[in-house]
């Protein structure tokens, strides 16, 4: 007989033992919804987008931190030369007496820096920069003469002959990801050739007189120091901060000479005030803004006045591979003693920098004018009155 199906007892056998217990059933996934995320209005620039020739390519040179985007070192080669410059005097104390002096400063200038990105991973760096300064300075000059009795003046020309070398090493430390700090140690070497020629005139036809005789001056001061910058950068979200800051500095010129044939020698105090400034910059992908705040304090040691500088600055990308960059700067100088007269500066600094196959190429425009404020007294009716000049600067940075 063929058995069709289960018995009564079979059946009850198999429902008391389960073959799927219900514990071991998987439970069905339920998904969260996910959160919707906005995107942030203003979007994070990184240090990486902002390196190359978008700011200040040859970094030493200026006050703020430009670390090389890329690990191989780069080179970067300039020449300066001063293309025209001229000087105001008042000499007969009445704006309708005013002599100028065409090319009374002229100067050439080269330096060679190397940047050197240690990581891939980071901003560490070090740099070296070597600059050399040649420079003439020709300026005629007049005082009262308050010596002798009589109505005289004496008035001269002097020439100066400058040679100033400056080397400085930097090292910058990737500190946080948005925060650079940069050590430099600066050297400088300044050497002057200064000649002096003079004579005594008769204030009232203006003649020169044989009463009194003339002389010559003619010395070399030499004056080596060093000193020591500190500079911070930090990025919060679209705003760069440069932090800049240099402490006093007070050191000694030795001098020797000859005047009118007698040998002289000595030793003089110079130097400058601690320096101390901060700029803001408005990051964009195509242009930036900035504006800055820095001021030198007097140096009692050494008769140096007191520098309050505002700049502003503007840099448009218009199309890739160029970049344009200009700066004025206002300064204001206050003398501290007679013998430094307070003035007022402006520098227009324009630079168009382009990329090439070979590395990036800059032209620099510099035009300076600095005008001296009348002090109203006696001595200061022969005092300069303005200067202009105008500087062109080319360079060229490649990676070695």
């Amino acid at each position: 007989m063929i058995k069709l199906g289960l018995s009564e007892s079979e059946i009850l056998e198999v429902c008391r033992n389960p073959t799927i217990k219900s514990e071991n059933k998987p439970k069905p996934v339920v998904e969260e919804p996910k959160p919707v995320v906005e995107e942030p209005k203003i979007k994070p620039i990184k240090y990486s987008d902002k390196l190359g020739i978008r700011g200040n390519e040859g970094n030493l040179s200026t006050k703020f931190l430009n670390p090389p985007k890329v690990t191989d070192s780069r080179l970067y080669v300039g020449l300066g030369q001063v293309i025209y410059s001229i000087e105001y005097n008042k000499f007969h104390g009445g704006d309708e007496s005013i002599f100028s002096q065409p090319a009374f400063y002229t100067g050439t200038n080269i330096f060679l820096g190397i940047d050197n990105r240690l990581f891939d991973d980071n901003l560490h760096y070090i740099s070296f920069l070597y600059s050399s300064l040649n420079s003439n300075v020709s300026q005629r000059w007049r005082e009262d003469d308050t010596v002798h009795s009589g109505n005289y003046y004496i008035q001269g020309l002097t020439e100066q002959d400058i040679i100033s070398e400056t080397m400085t090493l930097e090292y910058v430390h990737h500190l946080l990801y948005d925060l650079l700090v940069g050590l430099s140690y600066n050297s400088v070497s300044l050497k002057r050739d200064i000649k002096m020629d003079y004579h005594w005139y008769n204030s009232e036809d203006d003649s020169k007189t044989e009463l009194i005789t003339g002389g010559t001056f003619n010395y070399e001061p030499n004056h080596d120091y060093n000193y020591n910058s500190l500079r911070l950068q930090k990025i919060i979200n679209n705003l760069r901060f440069d932090f800049y800051f240099t402490p006093e500095v007070i050191s000694k010129e030795n001098y020797s000479g000859d005047f009118n044939g007698t040998s002289v020698t000595g030793e003089s105090t110079t130097g400058f005030g601690r320096f101390l400034g901060l700029n803001v910059t408005k990051l964009d992908y195509n242009n930036d803004i900035s504006f800055g705040y820095y001021k030198e304090n007097e140096n009692k040691d050494t008769s140096g006045p007191e520098n309050i500088l505002y700049s502003f600055g503007y840099i448009l990308e218009p199309i890739s591979g160029l970049v344009f960059k200009g700066i004025i700067d206002y300064n204001k100088s206050e003398g501290i003693t007679s013998s430094v007269n307070p003035y007022t500066s402006i520098t227009i600094d324009g630079t168009v920098l382009g990329k090439v196959e070979k590395g990036t190429f800059s032209i620099n425009y510099v035009y300076n004018n600095i005008k001296y404020e009348d002090l109203g007294d006696s001595s200061d009716k022969y005092r300069i009155d303005d200067t202009f000049m105008n500087i062109i600067n080319l360079g060229f940075i490649t990676n070695l």
